[in-house]
């Protein structure tokens, strides 16, 4: 049933578009920064999103329809679960204010510079809220922009973690040393291991792209290359898998000392 009198914010151009399945539309419902125009479910999806949330305190329109009509408003993705819901892509702060929202005294940042496989990146953003990453930070250039797909994937992370995007990774990575941060690179060529390092309080973490891996202007913006030590049957891990191990260990060690 469509609760109508619900004034929706007004809509900016080119900026929506659909998220669908349960837990990532559960994340976009709790967002109170996120911009949500209509919600569709079939009921038995109803009946679990309204186990986990009250939808009549949420400027949403809510709509129940068949899970064969939510595949034609989808265009055909069938692992929607029976729901989805329109939005609008989320507003990211300045470089600046997203510093000031972090921990003074402690925090773990990463860099993914030039990554554009939705399918890692929501990886990453799942692992990062797995592990208490206080922050994400993208580049404009040659990086993946939100879209159904990277919500999917991220699986509410994207409406949990914080995440900005960023233009110039020079002048970026300058303000983050300016505010206390040390920056690491990962580079499987390093001399030194991540469990060979002791992490100052404030870090960055760069990964590079799936396929060239950090870029070389990157690189030399770095205080320090880091590694993770593998055995000599692979070469390289998967920058998703990457990530997710830099994160346990980097968390853990942090929460400890």
């Amino acid at each position: 049933m469509s609760k109508r009198s619900k004034k929706l914010p007004k809509k900016r151009q080119n900026s929506d578009y659909w998220i669908y399945g349960h837990h990532a539309v559960v994340g976009a419902l709790m967002n109170e920064n996120r911009v949500k125009y209509e919600v569709y479910f079939t009921s038995e999806a109803e009946k679990k999103l309204k186990n986990e949330i009250k939808l009549e305190n949420i400027n949403v329109i809510s709509i129940k329809k068949t899970r064969d009509e939510i595949d034609l408003l989808l265009k055909g993705i069938s692992n929607h679960q029976g729901i989805c819901m329109r939005v609008e892509k989320l507003q990211t702060p300045k470089l600046s204010d997203f510093i000031n929202n972090l921990n003074e005294e402690r925090s773990i940042i990463f860099l993914l510079d030039q990554l554009d496989d939705p399918q890692n990146v929501g990886a990453i953003f799942r692992s990062a809220l797995a592990f208490n990453i206080d922050g994400i930070i993208l580049t404009n250039t040659n990086s993946v922009t939100e879209n159904s797909f990277l919500a999917k994937t991220a699986s509410s992370a994207l409406d949990k973690v914080p995440f900005i995007k960023i233009q110039n990774i020079s002048s970026c990575i300058k303000i983050l040393k300016d505010s206390g941060y040390w920056i690491y690179g990962l580079d499987m060529k390093a001399e030194r291991s991540i469990t060979e390092t002791t992490f100052p309080k404030k870090i960055v973490f760069i990964l590079g792209s799936e396929s060239k891996g950090m870029r070389k202007i990157t690189d030399s913006l770095c205080d320090e290359g880091l590694k993770i030590k593998m055995s000599d049957n692979l070469e390289s891990l998967n920058v998703s898998n990457t990530a997710a191990i830099i994160m346990f260990y980097v968390s853990n060690i942090n929460l400890k000392s």
